[in-house]
């Protein structure tokens, strides 16, 4: 019907044309015309119709694709006619009309159910939306065609999937396999998913029924491969990865993973061998020279990583090498070239990181007046990092325990910043029990900006522990940050000294001992001792004092300690 349908459009159109020409010598009266209800026969036009998908038609040339699929969706709905409803799905794929894809879809099912295409269509549609679940019941329709750009979309989403998603589509793939059991494509899906179910003996046995069935197949060869590297059977995952290389020597996916087992097995040699033939391969693949460069860095090959790397510095629109370049300079204690290769860092996502390995390396007060200069330039150049650079001085401040710089540091960038969370939580946490009214004025004025601060909720918990007696208050506000960050072990520190004020020391002791086992310093060990001393195993305090002396010499956190150590004789 469609071709009848679009010569009759055409025909149409040619006659308004015509019409719109037309010059009579009479006036139009105003007589109401009244139009019979519209009656849909399928297989049949009917009026409405044909003014519906020609006004389509004239909107599409137009460019107007959102009046053109509207009008086409309507028509395919009440007509159910085949072409109508392919014409709309084509126009909602063109103008990447992914509501307007998914009606259409539907409809078509709706009159056409035994037809693979629709079914097809929404489940990548869903699949590529991130909607596995909705997308499952069009995939198990999918499978029964031989619809291998559906199994790619499963692959391709696997490590996206929940269990119970990834456990669906298992059993859909596991009915497809009973039904056809020698689809390659099937097996390799299968083992796929099986991946993501944490099921490495079932995902192999799935690689292995792929080959079977297809012996040659590449995906299904570097699936196994890949499997075979996690499982740490790297001589097998090498089989395989020469045979491949040695059938399709140019392709680059085999010859990175095969580097990439090299490394792990301990091959190093051989593997920087292969990353030398890959750049020779693929001279203008400057991501897949940063990749190579990495990996030999991950294996401590820091001269292997510099040689790669210095060509990549050389570029004006990327200076990201510079920053592993410094990595390597620092590694070999060469401090001065790792400070000038982190200052060329302007490009990329280590700008910050790399003025904070600066700040490492010019540690005391002796450098003041450099890492000022470095400091304040960098504040000036990087306008989107301004606060997370005031943080960082202000954190170099107080490490030369310039405490009242720190401060000053902070205000300023208040200054500038007046509404940044960081910058407020870090002035409030340099406050002294002194200001203790203004430092909760600023803790709360977070909190009701962001009611689910679970650090805020903490640092306020804890300031109001250890300075008040508001020890129940305090204790709320810790029970909510704990809520939030059940695992952070600065509240599990605060809620345990928050116990102890209660005199609840044996509920303390399991959260300080859990706190210590995580972050063992001198702040947590000393509330840790002083629980101990209360519970009388003194000898165990003393042991935990000891230690930390000895890591930790001249840390405030110690006479503390030592005065719960005289209280206990």
């Amino acid at each position: 019907m469609l071709n009848k349908l679009t010569c009759f459009i055409l025909i149409s159109a040619g006659l308004l044309t015509g019409c719109s020409s037309l010059r009579t010598g009479s006036s139009p009266t105003n007589t109401a015309i009244t139009y019979p209800a519209a009656t849909y026969t399928p297989g049949e036009l009917n009026g409405e119709t044909l003014f519906d998908l020609l006004a389509a038609e004239l909107a599409g040339h137009q460019r107007q694709y959102d009046v053109s699929l509207k009008n086409y969706l309507k028509q395919a709905e009440l007509t159910g006619d085949r072409g109508i409803i392919q014409r709309a799905t084509r126009i909602a794929q063109f103008s990447k009309d992914q509501a307007g894809l998914e009606q259409a879809a539907k409809i078509w099912i709706q009159y056409y159910p035994e037809d693979l295409e629709p079914y097809e269509l929404l489940s990548g549609l869903f699949i590529h939306q991130g909607k596995y679940t909705q997308a499952l019941p069009y995939i198990e329709r999918a499978l029964v065609s031989d619809s291998r750009q559906i199994l790619l979309l499963i692959s391709s989403a696997a490590e996206k999937l929940t269990i119970p998603e990834a456990q669906d589509l298992n059993d859909a793939l596991d009915s497809q396999i009973q039904l056809t059991p020698k689809r390659p494509e099937l097996w390799i899906t299968k083992g796929v998913i099986e991946r993501r179910l944490s099921h490495p003996d079932k995902a192999l046995y799935s690689f292995d029924q792929s080959l079977r069935y297809a012996p040659d197949a590449v995906p299904a060869m570097l699936q196994k491969a890949d499997l075979l590297k996690e499982l740490k059977r790297y001589q097998e995952a090498l089989t395989i990865l020469s045979k491949l290389a040695a059938q399709q020597p140019d392709n680059k996916q085999i010859a990175v993973l095969e580097t990439q087992v090299l490394y792990k097995a301990g091959k190093h040699s051989a593997a920087v061998r292969n990353s030398q033939a890959l750049i020779q391969d693929f001279p203008d693949d400057q991501q897949l020279h940063l990749y190579l460069a990495l990996l030999a860095l991950d294996y401590n090959r820091l001269e292997d990583s510099r040689i790669i790397l210095e060509p990549l510095a050389d570029r004006d629109d990327d200076t990201s090498a510079h920053f592993y370049l410094g990595l390597i300079a620092e590694q070999q204690e060469n401090q001065a070239l790792a400070i000038d290769h982190y200052l060329q860092v302007e490009h990329g996502t280590n700008i910050l990181q790399a003025y904070t390995r600066v700040a490492g390396l010019l540690k005391g007060e002796e450098h003041r007046q450099r890492i000022d200069q470095i400091l304040t330039t960098a504040i000036n150049k990087h306008a989107e990092l301004g606060p997370s650079l005031i943080n960082l001085y202000a954190d170099w401040l107080r490490s030369a325990d310039l405490k009242d710089e720190a401060i000053g540091q902070l205000d300023n960038g208040l200054t500038l910043y007046p509404d940044d969370i960081t910058l407020l939580y870090a002035r409030a946490m340099s406050r002294p029990e002194a200001e203790l009214p203004q430092a909760e004025k600023e803790f709360r004025f977070i909190l009701k900006q962001q009611p689910d601060n679970a650090m805020a909720l903490n640092a306020l918990g804890y300031t109001l522990t250890i300075y008040t007696d508001r020890i129940m208050e305090a204790h709320e506000l810790l029970t909510r940050a704990l809520q939030l960050k059940p695992d952070e072990t600065a509240i599990i520190d605060s809620m345990g000294w928050n116990l102890y004020k209660q005199n609840r020391i044996d509920e303390a002791l399991v959260y300080l001992e859990q706190a210590y086992s995580a972050y063992p310093d001198p702040e947590v060990g000393s509330h840790l001792v002083a629980v101990l001393v209360k519970l009388d195993q003194v000898e165990r305090a003393r042991k935990i004092f000891q230690e930390l002396s000895e890591k930790y010499p001249g840390n405030p956190f110690l006479k503390d300690m030592i005065q719960s150590l005289k209280d206990a004789k």
